[in-house]
Protein backbone atom coordinates (compact mmCIF):
# COMPACT_ATOMS: atom_id res chain seq x y z
CA UNK A 1 0.00 0.00 0.00
CA UNK A 2 1.46 3.80 -1.27
CA UNK A 3 2.14 6.09 1.33
CA UNK A 4 -0.25 8.10 -0.21
CA UNK A 5 -3.17 5.69 0.65
CA UNK A 6 -1.96 4.97 3.92
CA UNK A 7 -2.51 8.56 4.31
CA UNK A 8 -6.01 8.35 2.27
CA UNK A 9 -7.26 5.44 4.43
CA UNK A 10 -5.69 6.97 7.71
CA UNK A 11 -7.62 10.40 7.27
CA UNK A 12 -10.98 8.66 6.05
CA UNK A 13 -11.16 6.39 9.21
CA UNK A 14 -10.41 9.78 11.40
CA UNK A 15 -13.00 10.93 9.64
CA UNK A 16 -15.63 8.55 10.31
CA UNK A 17 -14.50 7.62 14.48
CA UNK A 18 -15.06 11.61 14.52
CA UNK A 19 -18.67 11.26 12.88
CA UNK A 20 -19.44 8.29 15.38
CA UNK A 21 -18.15 10.22 18.49
CA UNK A 22 -20.01 13.14 17.63
CA UNK A 23 -23.01 11.41 17.07
CA UNK A 24 -22.82 9.68 20.47
CA UNK A 25 -25.42 11.00 23.00
CA UNK A 26 -26.26 9.33 26.64
CA UNK A 27 -28.95 7.15 26.28
CA UNK A 28 -32.28 8.54 27.36
CA UNK A 29 -30.68 12.25 27.65
CA UNK A 30 -33.73 14.95 27.91
CA UNK A 31 -32.92 18.12 27.09
CA UNK A 32 -33.81 20.48 29.88
CA UNK A 33 -34.43 24.49 29.90
CA UNK A 34 -33.38 24.38 33.97
CA UNK A 35 -29.73 25.27 33.96
CA UNK A 36 -28.01 24.34 37.22
CA UNK A 37 -25.10 27.07 38.77
CA UNK A 38 -22.03 24.62 39.70
CA UNK A 39 -18.57 25.42 40.51
CA UNK A 40 -19.91 28.68 42.30
CA UNK A 41 -17.28 28.76 44.70
CA UNK A 42 -14.45 29.29 42.16
CA UNK A 43 -13.16 31.97 40.30
CA UNK A 44 -12.30 31.62 36.39
CA UNK A 45 -8.36 32.57 36.10
CA UNK A 46 -7.51 35.94 35.31
CA UNK A 47 -4.28 35.23 33.24
CA UNK A 48 -4.79 35.21 29.25
CA UNK A 49 -3.96 33.22 26.13
CA UNK A 50 -0.23 33.36 24.69
CA UNK A 51 0.47 36.35 22.75
CA UNK A 52 1.50 34.61 19.90
CA UNK A 53 -2.35 34.10 18.77
CA UNK A 54 -5.03 36.44 17.34
CA UNK A 55 -8.52 36.95 18.37
CA UNK A 56 -10.76 34.89 16.29
CA UNK A 57 -14.38 34.95 16.24
CA UNK A 58 -16.38 32.52 18.55
CA UNK A 59 -18.08 31.18 14.79
CA UNK A 60 -14.69 31.15 12.47
CA UNK A 61 -14.28 27.55 11.66
CA UNK A 62 -12.20 25.13 14.02
CA UNK A 63 -9.44 22.65 12.87
CA UNK A 64 -9.28 18.74 13.68
CA UNK A 65 -6.11 17.50 14.47
CA UNK A 66 -5.85 13.97 13.09
CA UNK A 67 -9.17 13.23 15.57
CA UNK A 68 -11.24 15.00 18.42
CA UNK A 69 -12.62 18.25 18.49
CA UNK A 70 -12.38 21.01 16.44
CA UNK A 71 -9.84 23.32 17.85
CA UNK A 72 -8.76 27.34 17.06
CA UNK A 73 -5.22 28.39 16.54
CA UNK A 74 -3.75 25.05 17.66
CA UNK A 75 0.14 25.28 18.49
CA UNK A 76 0.57 22.46 16.79
CA UNK A 77 -0.50 20.28 14.68
CA UNK A 78 0.02 16.87 12.67
CA UNK A 79 1.17 16.02 9.00
CA UNK A 80 1.07 12.44 9.32
CA UNK A 81 -1.87 10.93 11.80
CA UNK A 82 -0.38 7.25 10.88
CA UNK A 83 2.85 7.80 13.10
CA UNK A 84 2.78 11.17 13.73
CA UNK A 85 6.39 11.78 11.92
CA UNK A 86 6.12 15.25 10.67
CA UNK A 87 4.70 17.95 12.61
CA UNK A 88 4.06 21.82 13.07
CA UNK A 89 4.98 23.02 15.90
CA UNK A 90 5.60 26.75 17.93
CA UNK A 91 2.68 28.05 15.36
CA UNK A 92 2.11 31.84 15.50
CA UNK A 93 -0.92 32.32 13.96
CA UNK A 94 -1.39 35.86 11.96
CA UNK A 95 -4.83 35.72 11.40
CA UNK A 96 -7.59 33.38 11.77
CA UNK A 97 -10.78 34.15 9.73
CA UNK A 98 -13.64 32.70 8.21
CA UNK A 99 -11.97 31.52 4.72
CA UNK A 100 -8.62 30.83 6.21
CA UNK A 101 -5.92 31.17 9.11
CA UNK A 102 -2.55 31.95 8.14
CA UNK A 103 0.57 31.77 10.19
CA UNK A 104 4.49 30.43 10.79
CA UNK A 105 5.66 27.75 12.26
CA UNK A 106 8.45 25.20 12.61
CA UNK A 107 7.88 21.72 10.85
CA UNK A 108 10.00 18.60 12.42
CA UNK A 109 10.27 15.73 10.39
CA UNK A 110 11.15 12.59 12.32
CA UNK A 111 13.06 9.98 10.18
CA UNK A 112 12.39 6.07 10.79
CA UNK A 113 15.51 5.69 12.71
CA UNK A 114 14.19 8.63 15.01
CA UNK A 115 16.55 11.69 13.82
CA UNK A 116 14.40 14.88 13.90
CA UNK A 117 14.94 17.83 11.17
CA UNK A 118 13.45 21.25 12.01
CA UNK A 119 12.87 23.96 9.09
CA UNK A 120 11.61 27.41 11.00
CA UNK A 121 9.56 29.85 10.07
CA UNK A 122 7.67 28.03 7.05
CA UNK A 123 4.28 29.34 6.19
CA UNK A 124 1.27 27.37 7.05
CA UNK A 125 -2.46 28.44 5.73
CA UNK A 126 -5.76 26.54 7.03
CA UNK A 127 -8.44 26.48 4.12
CA UNK A 128 -11.01 25.37 2.81
CA UNK A 129 -14.30 25.52 5.76
CA UNK A 130 -16.31 22.43 5.28
CA UNK A 131 -19.35 21.97 7.52
CA UNK A 132 -19.02 18.60 9.63
CA UNK A 133 -20.59 17.22 12.47
CA UNK A 134 -19.01 18.85 14.92
CA UNK A 135 -19.08 22.29 13.35
CA UNK A 136 -17.13 24.45 10.72
CA UNK A 137 -13.63 23.08 10.17
CA UNK A 138 -10.75 23.99 7.97
CA UNK A 139 -10.42 21.06 5.79
CA UNK A 140 -6.80 21.94 3.69
CA UNK A 141 -3.47 22.18 5.12
CA UNK A 142 -0.62 24.13 3.07
CA UNK A 143 2.67 24.78 4.39
CA UNK A 144 5.17 26.91 2.32
CA UNK A 145 2.13 26.45 -1.00
CA UNK A 146 2.27 22.60 -1.28
CA UNK A 147 -1.24 20.98 0.32
CA UNK A 148 -0.23 18.94 2.62
CA UNK A 149 -2.41 15.39 1.87
CA UNK A 150 -3.80 14.14 5.17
Amino acid sequence: MSSHSQKLLASATAALAALALAACTPPHQNDSDLKVETATGVEAPTHSSTATTVAAAANAPGYIDCVGAPEQQPAEISLNCLDNSEQLTEIHWDAWEATSATGTATRVVTAANGEKTETKDVDVELSFPTESSQGLVFAQVTVDGEVIAL
